[in-house]
Protein backbone atom coordinates (compact mmCIF):
# COMPACT_ATOMS: atom_id res chain seq x y z
CA UNK A 1 0.00 0.00 0.00
CA UNK A 2 1.01 4.00 -0.94
CA UNK A 3 -0.93 4.70 2.61
CA UNK A 4 -3.82 5.24 4.41
CA UNK A 5 -5.85 6.30 1.51
CA UNK A 6 -4.93 3.59 -1.15
CA UNK A 7 -5.70 0.86 2.20
CA UNK A 8 -9.10 2.52 2.28
CA UNK A 9 -10.10 2.79 -1.28
CA UNK A 10 -8.69 -0.78 -1.69
CA UNK A 11 -11.09 -2.32 0.37
CA UNK A 12 -13.98 -0.17 -0.71
CA UNK A 13 -13.15 -1.32 -4.64
CA UNK A 14 -12.99 -4.44 -4.04
CA UNK A 15 -14.69 -5.75 -1.38
CA UNK A 16 -17.00 -2.75 -1.08
CA UNK A 17 -18.84 -3.73 -4.62
CA UNK A 18 -18.69 -7.24 -4.32
CA UNK A 19 -20.34 -7.40 -1.23
CA UNK A 20 -22.77 -3.81 -0.51
CA UNK A 21 -25.45 -3.27 -2.61
CA UNK A 22 -28.60 -1.10 -2.97
CA UNK A 23 -29.77 0.09 0.22
CA UNK A 24 -27.18 -1.22 2.31
CA UNK A 25 -25.73 1.11 4.94
CA UNK A 26 -22.24 2.15 5.45
CA UNK A 27 -21.63 3.68 8.98
CA UNK A 28 -19.06 6.41 9.45
CA UNK A 29 -18.91 9.69 11.86
CA UNK A 30 -18.17 13.52 12.06
CA UNK A 31 -14.44 12.78 12.64
CA UNK A 32 -13.33 11.54 9.27
CA UNK A 33 -10.55 12.19 7.47
CA UNK A 34 -11.84 12.77 3.71
CA UNK A 35 -10.20 9.86 2.55
CA UNK A 36 -12.52 7.83 5.24
CA UNK A 37 -15.09 9.27 3.34
CA UNK A 38 -14.83 10.01 -0.34
CA UNK A 39 -14.08 6.24 -1.01
CA UNK A 40 -17.48 5.62 0.93
CA UNK A 41 -18.98 8.33 -0.84
CA UNK A 42 -18.18 7.03 -3.98
CA UNK A 43 -18.94 3.16 -3.10
CA UNK A 44 -22.80 4.52 -1.99
CA UNK A 45 -23.20 6.55 -5.04
CA UNK A 46 -22.36 3.36 -7.31
CA UNK A 47 -24.20 0.81 -5.49
CA UNK A 48 -27.31 2.98 -4.16
CA UNK A 49 -26.12 2.32 -1.02
CA UNK A 50 -26.71 5.01 2.37
CA UNK A 51 -24.23 6.44 4.03
CA UNK A 52 -24.95 7.29 7.76
CA UNK A 53 -22.80 9.92 9.60
CA UNK A 54 -22.49 9.05 13.40
CA UNK A 55 -22.43 12.57 15.57
CA UNK A 56 -19.63 14.02 18.04
CA UNK A 57 -20.22 16.20 21.11
CA UNK A 58 -18.99 19.69 21.59
CA UNK A 59 -16.26 18.22 23.06
CA UNK A 60 -15.15 16.05 19.77
CA UNK A 61 -16.45 12.98 21.19
CA UNK A 62 -18.16 10.01 19.55
CA UNK A 63 -21.73 10.32 20.95
CA UNK A 64 -22.09 6.01 21.36
CA UNK A 65 -25.81 6.06 22.02
CA UNK A 66 -26.49 7.52 18.55
CA UNK A 67 -23.86 5.35 17.21
CA UNK A 68 -25.68 2.41 18.22
CA UNK A 69 -29.17 3.91 17.18
CA UNK A 70 -27.61 3.92 13.47
CA UNK A 71 -26.67 0.04 12.91
CA UNK A 72 -28.76 -2.17 11.96
CA UNK A 73 -29.32 -5.36 9.54
CA UNK A 74 -28.86 -2.87 6.89
CA UNK A 75 -25.55 -2.32 8.25
CA UNK A 76 -22.82 -3.78 6.58
CA UNK A 77 -20.05 -1.34 7.29
CA UNK A 78 -18.73 1.04 9.72
CA UNK A 79 -16.01 2.83 8.89
CA UNK A 80 -13.90 5.49 11.66
CA UNK A 81 -10.65 6.19 12.75
CA UNK A 82 -9.09 5.69 16.14
CA UNK A 83 -7.39 8.86 16.47
CA UNK A 84 -9.10 12.24 15.11
CA UNK A 85 -6.12 13.81 12.52
CA UNK A 86 -7.72 17.29 13.17
CA UNK A 87 -8.73 17.01 16.91
CA UNK A 88 -6.98 14.31 18.31
CA UNK A 89 -9.56 12.56 19.76
CA UNK A 90 -9.19 9.37 20.40
CA UNK A 91 -12.21 7.16 20.02
CA UNK A 92 -13.43 4.18 22.12
CA UNK A 93 -12.58 1.98 18.97
CA UNK A 94 -13.44 -1.19 21.33
CA UNK A 95 -16.99 -0.36 22.01
CA UNK A 96 -17.49 0.71 18.89
CA UNK A 97 -16.20 -2.46 16.67
CA UNK A 98 -18.01 -4.60 19.39
CA UNK A 99 -21.18 -2.80 18.58
CA UNK A 100 -20.76 -3.11 15.13
CA UNK A 101 -19.55 -6.79 15.12
CA UNK A 102 -23.12 -7.07 17.23
CA UNK A 103 -25.37 -6.20 14.26
CA UNK A 104 -23.78 -8.22 11.87
CA UNK A 105 -21.39 -5.27 10.24
CA UNK A 106 -17.56 -5.22 9.14
CA UNK A 107 -15.35 -2.77 10.93
CA UNK A 108 -12.64 -0.97 9.31
CA UNK A 109 -10.34 1.20 11.87
CA UNK A 110 -7.94 3.99 10.32
CA UNK A 111 -4.95 4.01 12.33
CA UNK A 112 -3.09 6.33 10.72
CA UNK A 113 -2.98 8.80 13.67
CA UNK A 114 -2.74 6.49 16.21
CA UNK A 115 -0.05 4.15 14.88
CA UNK A 116 2.73 6.63 16.25
CA UNK A 117 0.90 7.67 19.54
CA UNK A 118 -0.30 4.71 21.54
CA UNK A 119 0.46 0.66 20.94
CA UNK A 120 -2.52 -1.19 18.84
CA UNK A 121 -2.85 -4.77 19.05
CA UNK A 122 -4.92 -5.25 15.76
CA UNK A 123 -6.46 -8.70 16.99
CA UNK A 124 -7.48 -7.59 20.48
CA UNK A 125 -9.29 -4.50 18.82
CA UNK A 126 -10.58 -7.65 16.61
CA UNK A 127 -11.19 -4.78 13.75
CA UNK A 128 -11.53 -6.68 10.42
CA UNK A 129 -9.48 -4.31 8.55
CA UNK A 130 -6.83 -1.68 10.24
CA UNK A 131 -4.98 0.99 7.87
CA UNK A 132 -2.50 3.31 8.33
CA UNK A 133 0.60 5.55 6.35
CA UNK A 134 3.96 4.82 6.79
CA UNK A 135 5.25 8.49 6.96
CA UNK A 136 2.76 9.05 10.32
CA UNK A 137 5.39 6.84 11.89
CA UNK A 138 8.68 8.14 11.11
CA UNK A 139 8.79 5.89 7.28
CA UNK A 140 9.29 7.34 3.79
CA UNK A 141 5.87 8.49 2.32
CA UNK A 142 4.65 6.47 -0.34
CA UNK A 143 4.54 3.22 1.60
CA UNK A 144 1.79 2.34 4.19
CA UNK A 145 -0.13 -1.05 5.48
CA UNK A 146 -3.34 -2.68 4.96
CA UNK A 147 -4.01 -5.37 7.55
CA UNK A 148 -7.32 -7.03 7.35
CA UNK A 149 -8.84 -10.81 8.40
CA UNK A 150 -7.71 -13.40 5.47
CA UNK A 151 -10.49 -14.49 5.61
CA UNK A 152 -11.64 -11.29 4.34
CA UNK A 153 -8.78 -10.68 2.07
CA UNK A 154 -9.36 -14.32 -0.15
CA UNK A 155 -12.96 -13.24 -0.73
CA UNK A 156 -12.95 -10.06 -2.29
CA UNK A 157 -11.59 -10.14 -5.89
CA UNK A 158 -7.80 -8.35 -6.50
CA UNK A 159 -8.80 -4.48 -7.57
CA UNK A 160 -5.67 -4.36 -9.62
CA UNK A 161 -4.39 -6.80 -12.49
CA UNK A 162 -0.91 -7.81 -13.19
CA UNK A 163 1.90 -9.73 -12.70
CA UNK A 164 2.44 -11.26 -9.40
CA UNK A 165 -1.07 -11.21 -8.27
CA UNK A 166 -1.68 -14.50 -10.37
CA UNK A 167 -1.19 -17.62 -10.00
CA UNK A 168 -2.09 -18.90 -14.19
CA UNK A 169 -2.78 -16.87 -16.80
CA UNK A 170 -4.25 -18.17 -20.09
CA UNK A 171 -5.70 -15.73 -22.79
CA UNK A 172 -9.21 -17.35 -21.57
CA UNK A 173 -8.71 -16.54 -18.02
CA UNK A 174 -6.52 -15.95 -14.97
CA UNK A 175 -5.86 -17.86 -11.59
CA UNK A 176 -5.17 -15.55 -8.43
CA UNK A 177 -2.97 -15.81 -5.67
CA UNK A 178 -4.61 -15.90 -1.99
CA UNK A 179 -3.77 -12.90 -0.07
CA UNK A 180 -2.21 -11.00 0.35
CA UNK A 181 -0.10 -11.65 -2.98
CA UNK A 182 -3.61 -11.14 -4.90
CA UNK A 183 -3.45 -7.34 -4.29
CA UNK A 184 0.07 -7.09 -5.10
CA UNK A 185 0.08 -6.31 -8.58
CA UNK A 186 3.18 -5.30 -10.13
CA UNK A 187 6.60 -4.66 -8.41
CA UNK A 188 6.42 -3.39 -4.85
CA UNK A 189 7.69 -0.35 -3.42
CA UNK A 190 10.79 -2.37 -1.69
CA UNK A 191 12.75 0.63 -0.51
CA UNK A 192 10.64 2.34 1.10
CA UNK A 193 8.83 -1.04 2.83
CA UNK A 194 12.53 -1.71 3.98
CA UNK A 195 12.29 2.35 5.07
CA UNK A 196 9.00 1.32 7.07
CA UNK A 197 10.15 -1.84 8.83
CA UNK A 198 13.28 0.22 9.99
CA UNK A 199 10.70 2.90 11.50
CA UNK A 200 9.07 -0.08 13.48
CA UNK A 201 11.92 -1.20 14.81
CA UNK A 202 12.56 2.27 15.76
CA UNK A 203 9.57 2.98 17.63
CA UNK A 204 9.16 -0.37 18.97
CA UNK A 205 12.75 -0.16 20.88
CA UNK A 206 11.42 3.12 22.58
CA UNK A 207 8.62 1.16 23.20
CA UNK A 208 5.19 2.96 22.44
CA UNK A 209 4.03 2.47 25.74
CA UNK A 210 6.84 5.09 26.56
CA UNK A 211 6.18 7.30 23.67
CA UNK A 212 2.25 7.40 24.97
CA UNK A 213 2.96 8.46 28.18
CA UNK A 214 5.98 10.83 26.95
CA UNK A 215 3.17 12.38 24.68
CA UNK A 216 0.47 12.60 26.94
CA UNK A 217 2.27 14.66 29.66
CA UNK A 218 3.52 17.36 26.18
CA UNK A 219 -0.25 17.42 25.76
CA UNK A 220 -1.10 18.31 28.90
CA UNK A 221 1.61 21.00 29.42
CA UNK A 222 0.57 22.68 25.98
CA UNK A 223 -2.68 22.65 26.89
CA UNK A 224 -2.54 24.72 29.92
CA UNK A 225 -0.21 26.99 28.26
CA UNK A 226 -2.26 27.41 25.10
CA UNK A 227 -5.65 28.21 27.11
CA UNK A 228 -3.76 31.28 28.96
CA UNK A 229 -3.69 33.54 25.35
CA UNK A 230 -6.09 35.36 25.27
CA UNK A 231 -8.63 35.14 22.38
CA UNK A 232 -7.32 31.53 21.90
CA UNK A 233 -9.39 28.96 21.26
CA UNK A 234 -9.15 24.98 21.13
CA UNK A 235 -11.35 23.17 18.57
CA UNK A 236 -11.63 19.47 20.24
CA UNK A 237 -11.53 18.96 23.96
CA UNK A 238 -12.63 15.39 24.85
CA UNK A 239 -11.08 13.56 27.59
CA UNK A 240 -9.05 11.57 26.07
CA UNK A 241 -7.02 13.16 23.06
CA UNK A 242 -3.68 12.21 21.60
CA UNK A 243 -0.50 14.56 20.65
CA UNK A 244 -2.41 16.49 17.96
CA UNK A 245 -3.96 20.33 19.54
CA UNK A 246 -6.06 22.47 17.17
CA UNK A 247 -6.61 26.00 17.78
CA UNK A 248 -7.88 29.44 16.17
CA UNK A 249 -7.17 32.89 17.59
CA UNK A 250 -9.33 35.63 17.40
CA UNK A 251 -8.60 38.55 15.22
CA UNK A 252 -6.17 36.11 12.94
CA UNK A 253 -6.05 34.04 10.15
CA UNK A 254 -4.57 30.30 10.58
CA UNK A 255 -2.36 30.60 7.65
CA UNK A 256 -1.20 33.74 8.41
CA UNK A 257 -0.06 32.24 12.16
CA UNK A 258 1.32 29.08 10.43
CA UNK A 259 3.43 31.31 8.16
CA UNK A 260 4.25 33.61 11.44
CA UNK A 261 5.70 30.45 13.29
CA UNK A 262 7.55 29.31 10.28
CA UNK A 263 9.50 32.33 10.64
CA UNK A 264 10.62 31.42 13.63
CA UNK A 265 11.63 27.59 12.76
CA UNK A 266 8.30 26.39 14.66
CA UNK A 267 6.59 23.73 11.94
CA UNK A 268 2.74 23.60 12.38
CA UNK A 269 -0.38 22.94 10.03
CA UNK A 270 -2.84 25.19 9.01
CA UNK A 271 -5.55 24.61 6.79
CA UNK A 272 -8.60 22.13 7.11
CA UNK A 273 -6.59 18.86 7.61
CA UNK A 274 -8.61 17.07 4.80
CA UNK A 275 -11.27 17.09 7.81
CA UNK A 276 -13.67 19.67 6.43
CA UNK A 277 -16.58 18.36 7.93
CA UNK A 278 -15.34 17.78 11.90
CA UNK A 279 -14.24 21.74 11.72
CA UNK A 280 -17.15 23.05 10.42
CA UNK A 281 -19.00 21.26 13.14
CA UNK A 282 -17.18 23.32 15.39
CA UNK A 283 -18.01 26.54 13.48
CA UNK A 284 -14.32 26.82 11.82
CA UNK A 285 -13.06 26.36 8.38
CA UNK A 286 -9.77 25.95 9.37
CA UNK A 287 -7.23 25.87 12.55
CA UNK A 288 -3.67 26.09 13.27
CA UNK A 289 -2.48 22.22 14.83
CA UNK A 290 0.58 21.53 16.17
CA UNK A 291 1.22 18.16 16.66
CA UNK A 292 3.52 16.19 19.25
CA UNK A 293 5.76 13.88 18.96
CA UNK A 294 8.38 11.68 20.76
CA UNK A 295 11.79 14.11 19.84
CA UNK A 296 9.34 16.85 21.11
CA UNK A 297 10.19 18.76 24.72
CA UNK A 298 8.61 21.45 26.90
CA UNK A 299 10.63 23.91 25.57
CA UNK A 300 9.58 23.37 21.85
CA UNK A 301 5.89 23.99 23.28
CA UNK A 302 7.65 27.45 25.51
CA UNK A 303 9.03 28.57 22.15
CA UNK A 304 5.65 27.67 20.40
CA UNK A 305 3.61 29.58 23.47
CA UNK A 306 6.12 33.02 23.09
CA UNK A 307 5.28 33.14 19.77
CA UNK A 308 1.64 33.03 19.84
CA UNK A 309 1.99 35.36 22.71
CA UNK A 310 3.66 37.62 20.14
CA UNK A 311 1.61 37.33 17.43
CA UNK A 312 -1.72 37.79 19.37
CA UNK A 313 -0.33 41.19 19.86
CA UNK A 314 -0.10 42.50 16.66
CA UNK A 315 -2.26 42.18 13.52
CA UNK A 316 -1.31 40.76 10.41
CA UNK A 317 1.05 41.66 8.15
CA UNK A 318 3.54 40.09 10.83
Amino acid sequence: MRGATEAINLVAQSWGRQFIGKDDEIVITWLEHHANIVPWQQLANEKGARLRIAPVDDSGQILLDEYTKLLGSKTKLVSFPQVSNALGTITPARQIIEAAHAAGAKVLLDGAQSVSHMPVNVQDLNADWFVFSGHKIFAPTGIGVLYGKEALLNEAPPWQGGGSMISDVTFERSLYQSAPARFEAGTGNIADAVGLGAALDYVSKIGLQRIEEYEHQLLIYATKLLNDIPGLRIIGTAPEKAGVISFVLDGHKTEDIGTALNREGIAVRAGHHCAQPILRRFGVESTVRPSLALYNTCEDIDRLIAALGRIATYRVPY
